[in-house]
């Protein structure tokens, strides 16, 4: 639960790669954000050089002032300034003056009026240097050691954050529940230190309220959410427009704050910050709205905001706003074009009017850029509809406008129509800013709709490509460049993407062994060696029990041999001998090793089946028939180029590796119980 009589932090961090904003552009952030009912923004640019690359260095006279004047400015809008420092990159944490570096940078923005700090962990290596091993038992003790110290060097600080390497469900190992990183930071990290929290993914499509409860439980404490769902610094060719949700309100009483960590493109992120906004007010101070939860509704929110928004595009000259031109260019420059007492003549060209935007171009935009697991309505339909298009294409001359083929490229003709005109009613706005964060990306998105709108001319004959469109197009026909390419050769691009045809799954068959299957066995054994070898002989020296059995020379013991088959055959076995002492060469084996472990199988599958757990199935049926059988200990040898089957058996758990003195490395022994 959250703490008792604390506020809910709600707002912003400033946690991006990539330019960081401008001192002006947080200061009208701090405007927005006390006109919303927004109270927090975490200063931590990933980009900034004194937040994280050079963290120990302190900050100039003239950057001072600018800090303190940015703190000062947020204090005034009621705003809670948190300044984070991220010294994860190059830090060792059992040198004292390391530790002492840390707490003089802290001292110095305390000097220029913060109350509030955090410690980031984040986007680390997690291995430690040789002296961290040696005075720490664990990465998480270090970090949570070195944490604790700068939190009790200050004076009662009003908030402290810390941000742990694994911030998320997705790194935690084995699980949240399991994880030993985060059963540390619970244990050790002061309890009125807060942790951030990024929810199951780094980019998390949904955060419910019993993950959230999964995680209070092993922090003991209610993390701080940092929400990366508006986030683009990953993709430059994403922007998040669309509305704050899956967050379900209920989470509220169960967390110590939100922040969301928006797009990088000041401008943009009015949508995300204003729905947020929305979001918190839903409860207040942790205590539902007038006796009852207030209904956050995410559309609703979504059009609340770009009608707000669709005010900002109009502003010419707005008053304190920094980043990109001068204030006297900005002021000077004039966007829409102004007639200026020509007047053509009757067979010349018309002057060329700007058409004002209206909300239901911002409608549109956010649903081309809506969210990083999401389409918006729009933006879904379309795809549809051309997928649609191009799956019912046929012969020219039987599409006409008549047809139902006719009828929807009419219709997807006048989508793509539509995004054209918002493109020319965007590019003509008043207010410049929001226009240059715009500009690249609604002119990608113009220029795929266009291709796609020509492509659908050229299906129903209306158009024509040229050889040259084809044989030779213009670099706007392709997209991604070096990353394109690189994608385009891989087996999984686009498996997220709409239309994507995922594989029918294969089913596998395990069934008993028979006399007859030995030729099947042999052929998946050399053929498996001989990739394992890279075509050399697969063994030196005598061969190991397994691999007699798989060669034909042991035959294995009645109802304990399993094959695996697809749809092309066998692809996998897996065989046991119960009296392994009987078939070994005494100079082979120490006596140690058959008489603990009775028992010994073998098992190879194809490279085709991927799946770590089908392996483990068939691995599975074999062990449970040797248990029938009496026998208490297993063991099986593989060589070290048997590196698939060698991280099979380890994934498995049960199996472990045992080293025997006088014994070699190769083959390796790997052992379980029945």
């Amino acid at each position: 639960m959250a703490k008792p009589n604390m506020k809910l932090l709600g707002g912003v961090v400033e946690g991006f790669y990539g330019k960081p904003w401008t001192m002006e552009q947080r200061k009208e952030l701090f405007r927005r954000e006390q006109k919303w009912g927004l109270n927090a923004y975490l200063y931590a640019p990933k980009d900034d050089y004194k937040h994280r690359m050079y963290w120990r260095d302190l900050y100039t006279p003239q950057e001072a002032g600018e800090l303190q004047n940015l703190i000062a400015s947020a204090k005034e809008h009621h705003v809670e300034f948190i300044y984070a420092i991220s010294p994860g990159l190059d830090v060792t944490f059992s040198n004292p003056k390391e530790v002492a570096t840390l707490k003089r940078k802290i001292d110095q923005v305390w000097g220029f009026g913060c109350r509030s700090f955090a410690v980031l962990f984040d986007d680390i290596e997690a291995e430690m240097c040789p002296a961290d091993k040696d005075a720490f038992s664990s990465l998480a003790s270090a970090q949570v050691h070195m944490t604790n110290e700068v939190y009790q060097h200050i004076a009662k600080p009003e908030t402290f954050l810390f941000c742990p390497t694994d911030y998320c469900a997705a790194f935690c190992t084995p699980s949240v529940a399991q994880s030993p990183y985060l059963h540390t930071v619970g244990e050790e990290l002061h309890p009125d230190i807060d942790v951030l929290w990024t929810g199951p993914k780094v980019v998390s499509k949904e955060i419910s309220v019993e993950s959230i409860d999964e995680v209070t439980g092993v922090l003991k404490r209610a993390p701080v959410i940092w929400d990366n769902i508006h986030a683009n610094d990953y993709d430059p060719q994403r922007m998040m427009l669309g509305p704050f949700k899956d967050r379900p309100v209920e989470l509220i009483p169960k967390i110590r704050g939100i922040l969301t960590n928006p797009n990088c493109e000041f401008e943009l992120n009015f949508v995300a910050i204003h729905t947020l906004a929305t979001w918190c007010k839903s409860y207040c101070n942790g205590e539902t709205v007038k006796g009852g939860k207030k209904d956050y509704i995410p559309q609703e929110a979504l059009v609340l905001a770009l009608s707000e928004w669709l005010v900002e595009f109009s502003v010419s000259e707005p008053p304190g706003r920094g980043g990109g031109l001068s204030e006297k260019n900005y002021s000077e420059e004039v966007p829409m074009r102004r007639d200026a007492g020509y007047v053509p003549g009757p067979r010349e060209k018309p002057l060329f009017t700007a058409e004002p935007l209206i909300l239901n171009d911002l409608v549109l935009l956010s649903d081309l850029f809506y969210l990083p697991y999401e389409h918006g309505p729009t933006s879904l339909q379309m795809l549809q509809e051309l997928h649609w298009l191009k799956s019912n294409s046929n012969p020219v001359g039987t599409m006409g406008k008549d047809t139902e083929w006719g009828g929807r490229a009419e219709q997807f003709d006048k989508m793509c129509e539509s995004v054209v005109q918002m493109f020319n009613r965007l590019s003509n706005v008043s207010n410049r800013r929001i226009l240059y964060d715009l500009y690249n990306y609604i002119c990608d998105i113009k220029s795929g709709v266009s291709m796609a709108r020509d492509f659908v001319k050229t299906m129903g004959g209306q158009t024509t490509l040229s050889a040259r469109q084809v044989n030779d197009p213009e670099p706007w026909g392709f997209r991604g460049a070096q990353s394109g390419e690189f994608q385009r050769m891989l087996p999984n691009h686009g498996y997220k993407d709409v239309f994507y045809q995922s594989p029918r799954p294969t089913a596998y068959v395990i069934r008993p062994y028979t006399p007859s299957d030995q030729s099947a066995v042999q052929k998946i054994f050399k053929e498996v060696m001989c990739e394992a070898t890279h075509g050399f002989p697969a063994t030196k020296g005598p061969m190991v029990l397994g691999h007699r059995l798989a060669c034909g020379q042991l035959v294995p013991s009645p109802n304990c041999a399993f094959l695996m088959e697809d749809e092309g055959g066998v692809c996998g076995y897996a065989l046991g001998l119960t009296d392994a002492k009987s078939a070994a060469s005494k100079d082979q084996y120490p006596e140690s090793l058959l008489g603990d472990n009775p028992s010994v199988i073998t098992m190879q599958i194809l490279p085709k089946v991927s799946d770590p757990r089908i392996a483990k199935r068939l691995v599975d049926c074999l062990i449970s028939a040797l248990r029938t059988t009496g026998c208490k200990a297993i063991f099986c040898e593989l060589r070290e180029r048997e590196k698939r089957m060698l991280d099979i058996l380890h994934r498995m758990g049960s199996f472990r590796a045992m080293t025997m003195e006088g014994h070699p490395n190769d083959p390796v022994i790997m052992r379980t119980t029945a």
